[in-house]
């Protein structure tokens, strides 16, 4: 018996060592794969949006059924049967070309992630004598237009019940399909059985249709009368973190919460910022490039990339797009950067504060209104830019004055738009804007907003380029915008559109920019209203100033006193809680407008309320159950391992008194969940979760990380900051 053992102990100690065995590559996507075709080939047009079913494609295909969709979408009229089986079987014959053999209605319910339901491209051929009936290919304009699935089982905020489940999808027939590896994605609606909105994307197409009308209106009291409809176009840049796939699975919080729920910050963080727009690390450049030869692929023009200031950190962001599309775009986008991230063996987080002590992900929406023009050659009015001709100044004027008021009167609605336990971690901390909704016109046109109020022309802010000189012969001169950039406010001017810069890292931008829509249209029907009842544009745009000029503000958003300032001497709401802003949410004034023009019903408002109310208190309940079963199953007993070494010894400290610290407050945080009312609605279970537990979590943070700098090295049970945040590098 013991021949064996020592044979293998001999064999060990004389075995030359193993070479070691390189990591298995990383496979390509198909995207990739096509795109090394040939040189250049990923810039060509039989790649870009190869895999985005466009109205060009449409068009050549069925162009009578294309010209009735393009009635459609204008007028909301029905299409004929006939016109949709043609729509739906040219549509099928190209995403079979593409290698579809699914379909899938692709929609954003209420809780931040996008839903799917996979079916083929089968039916059976009832027209089969058969008992058995034979398969077929088979997908008409039914099939396209509607699917059914169950809305209980969906966040519905009371609008649903179990026993009246049915919820219904339909085509946003403005948001072209495409394909990803077998399965053709048709965007689309979600509503329930009495037509209420049960997610994201159905608020925003209405509040896109408010912006349509109010904005024709606008513009037809300003003399321009040839607007054929007005769009709101949005540019996102997404904000991310990118980690070992290992590191991720080693640390319970990031798995179940999307963020560190203790970790001591690394000696280098963020100081130097060394990390801003610095060289990508290799592993994540080549992920990179794989998740921009997708989105290309699928037709999202992701045009930029780099890094963060925070060490792990990037972002990228694509050309804009109309609003709802490029809502779409933004949601796939991540879908496709978790999908590669898993093939390349890491992750990406999305999370608002995956880490104390650095920057976190917001999501810039880059938010514009164009009036598109009715007369022969089509073009467009920026209601977002001013220019060199009179008209330009007061469209600029006038609408600006607009959105000053929407933040002054509606600050409430447009903090809605950025809220989430994760945001509270970031809104205000130096590095995203404050929770006090502003605007930010730049100083020039600040002086003419004044000036108009106090009784000067609407013309006179022109917004000329300036001049840019490097002081050397070898760079050429260059032309930058009239006014400076302004990253501390949330809502600050870019030349040709407000950038809000608050949406959180994980958020579906369908959300914030139904409120900012909404908010903006309210504003424009006031303004309208007031000349249409006699007053000249002017005047009509003075009076909104004098109202709304406190929500202008071009200082310092970070200066500590600002919310103090903003508090007491403008008048501005300072809701710097998720619980705060959902509070004074479904306030009479909200649903009114919201009603008013057509975005939400008062009983959709309420169910947002409570839906937003219970997610948030969800997301703060898992973090705490994490965080005990993480200190008491695995932070203890490593303190406890730590503790041992030093017996005998006079070398421990003040261990013993901090570790027992942590276990104390791990105690403290236990009793506090265990005590939340029961049979509490979500607004209270939401505020005690703000009140009693967060502040609970922060008490065994701050002692958990001061363990982690006593505790010997190898006994820590999760990687830390520094593996973290570098250990793919």
């Amino acid at each position: 018996h013991l021949a064996e053992p020592l044979a293998i102990m001999t064999l060990f100690k004389t075995k030359a060592p193993e070479k070691p065995v390189p990591p298995p590559a990383t496979p390509k996507s198909t995207a990739e794969i096509e795109a090394t075709k040939e040189v250049g080939y990923a810039l060509s047009p039989s790649f870009l949006g190869a895999n985005l079913y466009s109205d060009d494609k449409l068009r050549q295909a069925a162009p009578a059924a294309f010209s009735a969709l393009e009635q459609a979408r204008l007028t909301g009229s029905p299409l004929k049967k006939e016109t949709k089986d043609q729509i739906a079987k040219a549509m099928m014959d190209w995403a079979i070309k593409r290698g579809a053999v699914n379909f899938a209605h692709w929609f954003a319910p209420m809780r931040g992630t996008c839903a799917q339901k996979h079916d083929g491209f089968i039916d059976l051929d009832f027209s089969s004598p058969s008992l058995c009936r034979p398969m077929k290919k088979d997908f008409d304009g039914t099939k396209l237009f509607m699917a059914e699935t169950d809305g209980s089982s969906f966040p519905n905020g009371g609008l649903r019940q179990t026993h009246t489940a049915a919820a219904f999808n339909s085509w946003d027939m403005k948001s072209p399909p495409f394909v990803r590896g077998e399965t053709m994605y048709i965007p689309s609606c979600f509503v329930a059985w009495n037509g209420m909105a049960l997610d994201e994307k159905t608020p925003l197409l209405r509040s896109m249709a408010a912006i349509d009308t109010q904005g024709k209106r606008l513009l037809a009291n300003l003399g321009e009368k040839n607007i054929a409809q007005c769009v709101s176009y949005v540019g996102w840049e997404q904000e991310f973190f990118v980690i070992s796939k290992k590191a991720y699975m080693e640390r319970p919080d990031l798995l179940h919460c999307g963020r560190t729920l203790i970790g001591a910050p690394p000696a280098r963080g963020q100081q130097a910022d060394l990390n801003y727009f610095g060289q990508i690390p290799n592993s994540v450049d080549a992920y990179l490039r794989a998740v921009q030869k997708e989105l290309w692929l699928i037709g999202c023009p992701m045009v930029v990339y780099h890094n963060e200031v925070a060490p792990g950190q990037h972002e990228l962001s694509p050309i804009f797009q109309v609003s709802n599309f490029a809502t779409d775009q933004n949601m796939v986008c991540m879908e496709v950067m978790h999908e590669l991230a898993d093939k390349h063996g890491l992750c990406v987080l999305f999370h608002e504060k995956p880490f104390a002590g650095i920057n976190g992900n917001g999501k810039h929406n880059n938010w514009s209104v164009q009036g598109i023009l009715s007369s022969p050659g089509g073009g467009s009015v920026n209601l977002m830019k001013t220019g060199p001709k009179p008209e330009d100044q007061r469209r600029y004027t006038v609408s600006t004055s607009c959105l000053a008021y929407a933040l002054f009167k509606h600050g409430d609605v447009v903090r809605m738009a950025c809220i989430g336990a994760g945001n509270d971690h970031r809104l205000g901390a130096q590095e995203a804007p404050p929770a006090i909704m502003s605007l930010y016109p730049g100083v020039g046109m600040e002086a003419h907003m004044k000036a108009v109020m106090e009784g000067g022309p609407l013309e006179g802010y022109h917004g000329d380029s300036k001049s840019l000189k490097y002081g050397c012969n070898n760079c050429q001169e260059i032309l930058v915008n009239a006014e400076d950039r302004n990253r501390t406010a949330p809502f600050p001017s870019c030349g040709n559109r407000f950038e809000f810069r608050a949406v959180g890292g994980s958020h579906n931008i369908a959300h914030a920019n139904v409120m900012i829509n909404t908010a903006l249209a309210e504003a424009y029907s006031v303004w309208s209203d007031l000349v249409e009842g006699g007053m000249s544009i002017r005047d009509a745009t003075a009076q909104l100033l004098k109202e709304a000029l406190p929500a202008v503000f071009t200082g310092n958003g970070y200066d500590p006193e600002w919310p103090k300032m903003a508090v007491e001497e403008r008048g501005l709401l300072n809701l710097n809680t998720t619980v705060k802003a959902l509070d004074v949410f479904a306030s009479e004034k909200n649903k009114t407008m919201f009603e008013k023009h057509g975005v939400y019903l008062p009983e959709e408002v309420e169910a947002r309320q409570a839906v937003k109310f219970e997610i948030y208190a969800i997301e703060i309940k898992i973090e705490a159950t994490t965080l005990i079963e993480m200190i008491n199953t695995a932070l203890i007993p490593a303190c406890a391992r730590d503790l041992k070494t030093y017996e005998g010894t006079k070398l421990a400290g003040d261990r013993e008194a901090v570790y027992m610290s942590l276990q104390a407050e791990a105690a403290k945080l236990t009793d506090t969940c265990a005590a939340i009312p029961h049979g509490a609605s979500e607004a209270e279970e939401a505020h005690y979760c703000r009140d009693k537990i967060v502040p609970a979590m922060v008490a065994v943070r701050k002692v958990a990380d001061v363990c982690e700098g006593l505790i010997e090295k190898a006994l820590y049970p999760f990687p830390t900051y520094a593996e973290v945040l570098y250990g793919h590098h």
